[in-house]
């Protein structure tokens, strides 16, 4: 008796962004971020180092419960930094004196 395996092989569709060092993305703005942070005109939040949130913490619920199941419930948060403000980046400023 002869034991036969068939392998097949599912492959996606999606758009590739490739930047100006190579580097490839799965969407245009973060492509966009990438070059515009080798070119200098944007930085990484030093504050949140590129997230956009910090201070994360959790918080408890008191569900109330019916029929005597209450429990707590632990949901964990984070404050949306106020020195990029959630973006995760700082754009470069010029002034004029």
């Amino acid at each position: 008796m002869r034991k036969v395996t068939r392998q097949r092989t599912v492959v996606q569709d999606y758009n590739v962004y490739i930047a100006k060092d190579g580097k490839e993305f799965d969407s245009a703005g973060k492509c966009e971020n990438y070059e515009k942070i080798l070119d200098g005109t944007r930085k990484e939040c030093p504050e949140c180092k590129g997230t956009g949130r910090v201070n994360e913490h959790s918080e408890q619920v008191f569900d109330g419960g019916l029929y005597g199941d209450h429990q707590y419930h632990t949901y964990w948060t984070s404050d949306e930094c106020p020195k990029c403000k959630g973006k995760g980046y700082l754009e470069k400023k010029v002034t004029w004196e």
